[in-house]
């Protein structure tokens, strides 16, 4: 379980994300930047994280780029290391960014 205070660091470049809230709509986060220019937290949309722990699902692996390029994800060094905090899936490769789900498909 992830707390709003809990930092979630961007595998690649170890950057500070923090959740603050989140809704239907989807995740409320603030990262090191936003917090130094005093923007505020950002929506990272449900429809992001959704389809991409669906394509993991799918496939048991999912990419930094593949989620970038493929996917139109556009927060997709976060919607990672969210994916990354999961029990059942594990990161193979930081840079660029690669997770296997591992355990029943």
């Amino acid at each position: 379980m992830i707390a709003g205070s809990d930092a979630i660091e961007t595998l690649s470049n170890k950057r500070s994300n923090w959740i603050t809230s989140f809704d239907r709509a989807g995740v409320w986060v603030e990262t090191e930047r936003s917090r130094a220019r005093g923007a505020g937290p950002q929506l990272v949309p449900a429809w992001m994280i959704v389809a991409a722990w669906e394509r993991l699902r799918e496939n048991g692996t999912l990419s930094h780029i593949e989620l970038l390029k493929d996917m139109k994800v556009m927060r997709s060094a976060f919607v990672c290391a969210l994916l990354a905090q999961f029990s059942d899936v594990v990161v193979v490769q930081d840079r660029p960014a690669v997770l296997e789900r591992i355990g029943n498909p």
